[in-house]
């Protein structure tokens, strides 16, 4: 069997970026109030330090701030309708290739001179990011009737 099979069996996001999805939208959905990394990795069962490299990240994009010090905790440092989940994903994406042959070095695979595959994989990839440039964190927040609710009851969860 041709080795992008097992790519195609794969294909999803990384845990790092379903990690920073799942802080921007408790972040979005509390303007007022500054969330620990602490407290969203507790609420979502996930290592303290993955959390903490996932709210590095993004604070370093620009797309969260942290307040140091007692008190201190993360926001959006941009208004939830602002953030365009297509750009954001790219950036958080553009280094995992959905198959070996689109990545920078074009990896190792027989097939590559003469594929159509990749043509195809990267046309499929660019039509998935294509469909969420048409969406910004606001709106994904009100498509599901209950999301806002759910999230502002996990955010006062307080962590200890």
């Amino acid at each position: 069997m041709p080795n992008w099979f097992c790519y195609l069996s794969d294909m999803q996001l990384s845990k790092f970026s379903d990690y920073a999805l799942r802080v921007v939208v408790h972040l979005a959905v509390s303007p007022d109030r500054l969330m620990s990394t602490r407290q969203i990795a507790e609420i979502h069962d996930a290592k303290y330090n993955h959390m903490a490299k996932v709210t590095g990240w993004l604070v370093t994009e620009g797309y969260a701030e942290s307040l140091r010090g007692r008190g201190g905790g993360l926001r959006l440092s941009r208004d939830p309708k602002d953030i365009n989940l297509g750009t954001l994903l790219r950036k958080l994406e553009e280094d995992k290739p959905l198959v070996e042959c689109l990545g920078g070095d074009g990896g190792m695979c027989r097939l590559t001179p003469a594929c159509g595959l990749s043509l195809a994989l990267s046309q499929a990839q660019e039509a998935f990011f294509a469909e969420l440039d048409k969406l910004d964190l606001a709106s994904v927040i009100r498509m599901s009737p209950g999301m806002e609710n759910l999230l502002l009851l996990l955010n006062e969860t307080d962590a200890p």
